[in-house]
């Protein structure tokens, strides 16, 4: 449905409006916010007083926006616009247990992207045609199986998904799917099916690690020289830690290929940790010597075509 910005109130300024998927709706006498989880639930427009005792705003109780200052003030830049982020962030499909663990999936396996940023991995397998994707993060499976499905579709069959996690993905299985009581296909399933099985090399270990490190570089080696590869950052989201992934990783990219860091709307969400978004402006503003190690990259505003992104998607440039 089309939600228009407050203060917008004629046809000529309906170009402004945001349009947000599932069923929710703006009571604009009210003055509020009526996300798509919590029938009933009235949220003011300038999320000043959240009503976090009202059982129909349970999907508010998260902690990034029980503050009048959960989103980044409106002068710093980050993924996608201000008012995007507020929208998702109000609808509460960022923050609810609903929509992380449970009732997002792709082909039956959980997948936590949210749906723009699948269309947006999409367009860019479609468009790179990498011979390589690299994931740190497995979580279930989702995204890997997601990149195998893709790589299928698109009759690249020597094409191949490097997927790394300290913990394998059937460890992820014991989540806690009883808020909506659906039943995804067990994950010891996923390794038994047959774009698994051909696409997908599951490597459990610190993405980090030397470990890690040879099974990447084994399958680098296997390609032919100035292949296009993406490489998609969505482990540990703490500061430090998606440096250093930086670091390992970045110089790994290809001239004209994709480095995709998950998750710096966190920053807009006020979560506690400084983390991925922090990470990438210290790519993006690193001194000459670092951008000679690392490889110069931009951040590539022109795949965010679907009026929100949760990630930066980082192309080399040099």
């Amino acid at each position: 449905m089309l939600l228009l910005l407050p203060g917008i109130s004629s046809p000529r300024g309906l170009w402004l409006g945001i349009l947000v998927f599932g069923n929710a709706a703006v009571d604009a006498q009210l003055g509020c916010y009526q996300p798509a989880f919590t029938a009933g639930c009235c949220v003011s427009e300038q999320a000043e007083v959240l009503p976090q005792k009202d059982p129909r705003c349970g999907a508010f109780g998260h902690q990034a926006i029980q503050s009048t200052e959960y989103l980044l003030p409106p002068n710093m830049s980050g993924a996608g616009d201000r008012s995007f982020q507020e929208a998702f962030l109000k609808q509460g499909i960022f923050n609810t247990v609903t929509y992380m663990d449970c009732s997002s999936t792709w082909l039956g396996v959980t997948n936590r992207q949210p749906p723009q940023d699948l269309m947006i991995f999409q367009q860019l397998l479609f468009s790179q045609r990498p011979r390589l994707f690299i994931e740190t993060g497995t979580y279930r499976g989702g995204m890997a199986y997601f990149v195998a499905s893709m790589f299928h579709l698109m009759e690249m069959p020597t094409a191949r998904v490097i997927t790394i996690d300290q913990r394998p993905k059937e460890y992820w299985e014991m989540s806690n799917c009883s808020a909506t009581g659906l039943s995804p296909s067990p994950v010891g399933e996923l390794g038994s099916k047959k774009l698994w099985r051909h696409y997908v090399r599951e490597v459990v270990a610190d993405s980090v690690s030397a470990t890690a490190l040879a099974v990447v570089k084994e399958e680098l080696r296997k390609l032919p020289v100035g292949s296009p590869v993406i490489v998609s950052l969505d482990s540990d989201h703490k500061f430090e830690y998606v440096w250093k992934e930086i670091l390992v990783y970045a110089p790994l990219v290809p001239l004209g290929s994709f480095l995709v860091v998950q998750d710096v709307i966190l920053s807009f969400a006020k979560h506690p940790w400084t983390g991925p978004w922090q990470a990438v402006q210290r790519l993006l503003n690193s001194p000459a010597p670092v951008r000679r190690r690392l490889g110069t990259f931009t951040w590539d505003r022109s795949v965010e075509i679907f009026g929100y992104t949760g990630h930066a998607y980082l192309r080399r440039v040099a």
